[in-house]
């Protein structure tokens, strides 16, 4: 029978932490076995940890990893010799390919410095604990959805401006199979923009598995509508309206209220999602 490792003995021998094996877990690079609560990692499995530490150690962020997994099969990462599997979101093959991708967690704490703001004062003004943030900078946690809306609102950026393409032209027409991808970290949630240059407004698809969802309220400027085009989400507003939006249902509010949703149903969700001033 081949050994099988708890959480601590892997994580130990992969020369990191429990909690990062399971934030790598929950941004699904890896997929321990499991018996009821208990995790289990083979020797294979290990030889993978350490393979993603090591790409993390060399300055490659989640979705860069992600990305280099294994023909994207399944939580194997990229060994020597592997062809690098294609970039995410749509992005056009054969495009040369330049530096590692500057860590979602340095970037935040660059945002954090221009800004002037300590831990302290970021995870308070964010309403975070000083250790998450700093877990989130060093990339040993991942942050939520609503977690990256509070942080960009407190750092005076957009949540884009963690993930998108600086170099990218301004176009009128973004093709089905173009469209940029944010990676927010949960493999439940993925957002596509309808959209490269607008000004004013700021549409998205969302494609959401069961169970995923803001995890947690934000707020902003602005106002922002939520058509349904398939399955159901439950929307919160203020902790005080709670509204089920069904597939051909649209829901219009102030971005001011504090909101939070999830995927409420038993299949795929999928929104258009409009904001307006873009504030994503």
């Amino acid at each position: 029978m081949t050994p099988r490792l708890r959480v601590s003995e892997a994580a130990q021998l992969a020369g990191v932490s429990p909690s990062t094996l399971r934030a790598w877990e929950s941004s699904g690079l890896i997929t321990p076995a499991r018996t009821g609560r208990y995790r289990w990692f083979s020797q294979r499995d290990v030889k993978d940890l350490q393979e993603i530490a090591s790409l993390r150690a060399r300055g490659f962020n989640v979705a860069a990893i992600r990305s280099m997994l294994r023909g994207g099969a399944g939580p194997r990462a990229a060994v020597p010799g592997d062809r690098p599997a294609g970039p995410p979101g749509g992005a056009r093959a054969g495009a040369p390919s330049g530096p590692p991708e500057q860590p979602l967690g340095e970037k935040l704490r660059a945002a954090r410095h221009r800004r002037g703001l300590s831990l302290r004062d970021a995870s308070r003004q964010a309403g975070v604990s000083v250790s998450h943030l700093s877990a989130i900078e060093c990339g040993t946690r991942n942050a939520s959805l609503a977690g990256l809306q509070r942080l960009a609102v407190a750092l005076g950026i957009q949540v884009s401006d963690l993930f998108g393409d600086e170099q990218r032209p301004q176009r009128r027409l973004v093709r089905a199979g173009q469209r940029p991808v944010l990676d927010t970290g949960d493999r439940r949630v993925r957002i596509e923009s309808l959209s490269v240059g607008a000004q004013l407004l700021e549409p998205h698809i969302y494609l959401v598995e069961p169970g995923g969802g803001s995890q947690g309220s934000y707020h902003h400027d602005g106002e922002e509508t939520v058509y349904v085009l398939e399955g159901e989400v439950e929307f919160w507003l203020n902790e005080v309206e709670r509204h089920t939006v069904r597939a051909g249902d649209c829901l219009t509010f102030p971005s001011s209220l504090a909101h939070r949703w999830q995927n409420c149903g038993t299949g795929r969700l999928a929104m258009l999602w409009v904001n307006t001033p873009i504030t994503f």
